[in-house]
């Protein structure tokens, strides 16, 4: 903003232009003492220029040069290797790079900040709200996609030729490679096998695997030696040189094959090992192989046991999930008994965990010189009150998974995920029956359930991104998820992409850390980018983007424009396609005219777009909070039926972001489609391929039609629908009750008019209550009579307030923020209170956030309750909260808490500012910050970024800032880390 003050978001998108250039940032190049010293500065006209400072027996020469010509940049910094970052006003920054005396642009930084609006939708269906918002201000403005979730760079797609896959692995040729060699794909009749790296080709006949099969599991059980299995047999596969270089020298690949005598239904390979189950009879087989000669071998069976259930999901754990070695990552040398000899190795059974229709999780032996034995086992409760079928609860996968505690994850076919656990004392990492060495080889561990969470509503699949029992896993259902094997409970975040069928890890040189999913038929290559939870996706609008509204029966967006540069108008209303920025029809104000508000309402059967707008570029209000009287404004009516839908574009278009050299040949005919067009420009995308969206004008099919219009005095800054026959306009500090005379929208009628002392900026209703708030009275209650047509004021703000926005959660309270960086809670006051002439409202709680919000949403989130006991019914909750958007770009989420939860946390909170691992970096006073600006007396609301943070600590950090009582000035009170865990877990988890 060019001033001060608070309003200049409210006023013209294009500031006065100065006469004279002027310099708006500079920086000295580092280390510039110690030869020729240069400084770079950028003009407000968006020049670049290098001055060079050169001694000579002349004295100092000052040599400017223009090295570059861009936007005007607030601040510069010129770092290390020539590399500068420039960031603009209200508009991403960029990196330049200084190259033969001029800037070179390399990257961008992306902001949405200010957002000046948004709205919330699931527009894709995959059943995870979307913020659509308004960022940025002429000529950087642009709509945003913003979702919660881990990012995802898509590099590749190929086209949609791979129906009916069942399976997807990526196998080594040894243990020890850093890069995935084959690519399997199993089909419904069908196995192919590609070769991974600069090429993906069809290498099937050289890795010997049998190709008219359905592979139902593969592997890798000794280096070199490769394993399939399928519904008539197992295969062993020695891949010849043209499959790998380290393959045989041979024209065929070696085979040797092992068939039983019914059909195999489940199977996995492990070191060694392979394992297989039958389904009639219920049957598990337990093979291994040896050599017989130079590059013979056999596949013999070790065991062989009929079993009560049949097995419905194999996994072998990794080598290294046999703690047979030391592994600090593990939290110590939990291989070891802790006795005499506290250096002495203690070896810990081979194992494999398998999912049976009993419905259960079971943890079996695999050593090769003992008998069947069944180490520890968790069953499965179905509550039949609910109406679930027992076969919903069979496992379709499971794992191991090896961290602080080991615990076992079960997908089951109901969509939930399940996590068992065992308890065990402090010296034994894993439960005695799991050692070799166990004192009690007749009894099995008893696995506990601990956790359950609602994944989908399809089976769940697990996969690990990396061949280790600590690793991260890909949790598969009707959405993606990413589950953090390290951390407590079941903590997952979802992952930004279609819906996928299968997924496996791949790694080679030109892509080490990629993702293979199966979706649309096609095959997709992914990068997943850590750290980054903010899931932001660009289209330019040419122009400021003041409000967007979601229109769910065409599934389109309207956004309303200002700023515009154009002859024929300044601002519009525009209606576009989420998917690939296609502008589908559009309305033009008048010349000179400018929108301010837009809302949808229904009058009778047809919806209608109610628009607010000033006919003046002037300020709609004096400084003193009145409104200008000379300002005329308009509400207009424009129809909806005659919306277009967004068109399934035939067109491909290429989205991968990696260069020429590391994308050529990697899978056939690479073509991207527009639907994920924008989804490269995330906000997590790669640095090195900058391209926005621009929206294209040149398509547009038609235009938004007006239906009436109605003149007013004063500018037109608010209007919402109101009980489903009304629409209530704000014009200046009037405010309007307008009907439709026999639900024809062609025919307005104004009922009832009301004033207010200053200017109305925004309007909200709740059933029959209405909330106005003005820019120096704050937030009033109003209620509209029918029978008498009359507007009253019920309840009136307790303090003066610049009002941001506000939302009604219900007929009694109101959420309002506040152009100094508050937001409140109010509510009517009780009867005993009421008695006061004045009618304030009541100040429940109050938050400084520091950020000015000028949109603040209501939203919905339903979610199922996590269990801490295997016989208490998953109940469904749902709550409403709060989503705000601020000028510096954050998005703030809040949601209601019993008085009980937030004593709780708030005691949580005092001790995590004060704990060191915790407090501000800076050494600020926390409790005074979030409370400034609060009237004494009133509650804070809670921060929820200080409590995450308890969620990120191990256990012993947890439990050492719950200890630590000398943070509390109230008596100390005891409090439980899986209290304060669940609850926590409760909102973060359902909020991501």
């Amino acid at each position: 903003m060019m001033d001060d003050s608070c309003m200049a978001i409210d006023g013209a998108d294009n500031p006065r232009s100065m006469k004279s250039r002027v310099i708006c940032s500079w920086s000295w190049e580092p280390d510039a003492m110690r030869g020729q010293p240069r400084l770079i500065f950028c003009l407000d006209d968006g020049e670049f220029h290098i001055l060079e400072f050169n001694w000579d027996t002349e004295g100092l020469k000052v040599l400017p040069e223009r090295v570059h010509r861009g936007l005007p940049c607030k601040p510069l910094l010129w770092m290390d290797r020539g590399m500068i970052a420039g960031f603009v006003e209200m508009g991403d920054g960029m990196i330049l790079h200084l190259e033969h005396g001029r800037l070179v642009h390399r990257s961008t930084v992306q902001n949405v900040g200010p957002i000046l609006d948004l709205a919330i939708a699931d527009y894709h269906g995959e059943k995870q709200d979307q913020l659509f918002s308004c960022c940025g201000m002429c000529p950087e403005g642009s709509l945003r996609v913003i979702r919660n979730g881990v990012n995802v760079e898509k590099l590749l797609r190929t086209e949609p030729i791979y129906q009916g896959v069942t399976g997807l692995w990526t196998l080594r040729m040894k243990r020890t490679d850093t890069y995935h060699s084959f690519l399997v794909l199993a089909f419904v009749e069908e196995t192919r096998i590609l070769s991974v790296g600069l090429s993906f080709n069809d290498i099937s006949d050289a890795v010997g695997f049998q190709p008219e099969v359905c592979t139902l599991a593969c592997g890798l059980i000794a280096d070199g030696l490769l394993v399939q299995i399928h519904s008539k047999g197992v295969k062993l596969c020695l891949p010849t040189s043209h499959a790998h270089p380290e393959g045989a020298a041979l024209t065929s690949p070696v085979c040797v094959d092992w068939y039983p005598d019914v059909t195999i239904s489940v199977g996995a390979v492990g070191h060694d090992v392979v394992a297989v189950a039958t389904s009639n009879p219920c049957c598990l087989y337990i093979l291994r192989v040896r050599p017989l000669s130079s590059l013979q071998y056999e596949l013999y069976e070790t065991q062989h046991v009929q079993l009560q259930y049949e097995v419905s999901c194999i996994s072998i754990p990794e080598e290294d999930s046999r703690l047979r070695t030391s592994c600090s990552a593990f939290g110590g040398d939990f291989r070891k008994r802790e006795g005499n000899n506290s250096a002495a190795e203690v070896d810990v059974r081979m194992f494999a965990v398998i999912g049976t229709h009993k419905p259960s999780v079971e943890v079996i032996s695999l050593e090769p010189d003992e008998a069947f034995r069944l180490l520890s086992i968790g069953s499965i409760s179905v509550n039949n009150a609910l109406g679930a079928p027992v076969s919903g609860c069979i496992p379709e996968n499971v794992r191991f998974v090896a961290s602080e505690r080991f615990y076992i994850l079960a997908g089951l076919r109901n969509g939930m995920l399940l996590r068992f656990e065992s308890g065990t004392s402090k010296d034994q990492y894993l439960p005695g029956s799991f050692y070799k060495e166990s004192f009690a080889p007749s009894l099995s561990a008893l696995l506990q359930l601990v956790a359950i969470r609602h994944i989908g509503i399809t089976p769940v699949g697990l996969v690990p991104l990396h061949d280790s029992a600590n690793s991260d896993i890909i949790v598969l259902s009707d959405r993606s998820w990413l589950l953090y094997a390290s951390r407590h409970s079941l903590a997952y975040s979802s992952i930004s992409f279609l819906p996928a069928s299968h997924v496996t890890p791949v790694s080679s040189v030109d892509c080490p850390s990629g993702l293979l999913f199966v979706a649309e038929n096609c095959l997709h290559l992914v990068e997943m980018v850590h750290g980054k939870r903010l899931n932001a996706q660009k289209f330019s609008v040419g122009g400021t983007p003041r409000k967007v509204l979601y229109h769910s029966d065409s599934r389109t967006l309207l956004v309303m424009r200002t700023g515009l540069t154009g002859a024929s108008c300044s601002s519009d209303i525009v209606q576009i396609d989420p998917n690939n920025g296609i502008l589908l029809s559009r309305f033009k104000c008048e010349l000179g005219e400018t929108a301010k508000c837009i809302q949808i309402a229904k009058i009778g059967s047809e919806q209608v777009l109610i628009v607010g707008t000033s006919k003046s570029t002037d300020r709609p209000m004096m400084p003193n909070g009145e409104a200008e009287s000379s300002i005329k404004g308009r509400l207009i009516v424009l129809s909806l039926d005659t919306l277009g839908s967004p068109h399934e574009c035939s067109s491909f278009i290429p989205t991968s972001n990696l260069s020429s050299s590391s994308h050529t040949g990697s899978f056939p005919e690479i073509v991207g489609y527009a639907n994920e067009d924008f989804s490269s420009n995330s906000m997590c995308s790669s640095p090195d391929d900058i391209c926005y969206n621009q929206i294209q004008f040149e398509q547009i099919a038609g235009h938004l039609r007006s239906l009436t219009h109605v003149t007013f005095t004063g500018a037109v800054l608010a209007v919402y629908p109101y009980l489903d026959r009304y629409v209530l306009a704000a014009a200046g500090n009037t405010l309007s009750v307008f009907g439709f005379v026999n639900e024809n929208p062609h025919r307005m009628k104004k009922y009832a008019v009301s004033r207010t002392r200053f200017t109305i900026t925004c309007l909200k209703t709740y059933g029959s209550q209405i909330a106005a708030g003005d820019c120096r009275d704050g937030v009033l209650f109003c209620s509209y009579h029918e029978n008498l047509r009359k507007l009253e004021l019920i309840y009136a703000d307790p303090a003066q307030r610049l009002v941001g926005d506000v939302v009604l959660l219900d007929c009694e309270t109101a959420v309002v923020s506040d152009r100094r960086g508050s937001i409140s809670v109010l509510s009517c006051p009780g009867l005993e209170v009421s008695e006061s002439p004045e009618k304030n409202l009541a100040v429940q709680c109050s938050f400084f956030m520091g950020e000015i919000a000028m949109s603040i949403q209501k939203a919905a989130f339903k979610y199922r309750l996590p269990i801490g006991d295997e016989t208490d019914p998953v109940l469904e909750s749902a709550y409403n909260c709060v989503v705000a958007s601020t000028l510096l770009g954050s998005v703030f989420v809040m949601i209601p808490l019993t008085s009980e939860e937030h004593q709780l946390l708030q005691d949580v909170q005092e001790r995590l500012s004060l704990h060191p691992l915790t407090a501000p970096i800076l050494g600020n006073d926390h409790a005074e910050f979030r409370r400034r600006g609060i009237p004494s007396g009133v509650p804070s609301i809670l921060d929820g970024d200080m409590l995450v943070q308890f969620l990120e600590l191990t256990s012993e950090q947890q439990q050492t800032v719950l200890d630590d009582g000398s943070s509390v000035k109230a008596p100390r009170r005891s409090i439980s880390v899986f209290q304060v865990m669940r609850m926590l877990e409760r909102v973060h988890y359902a909020l991501n």
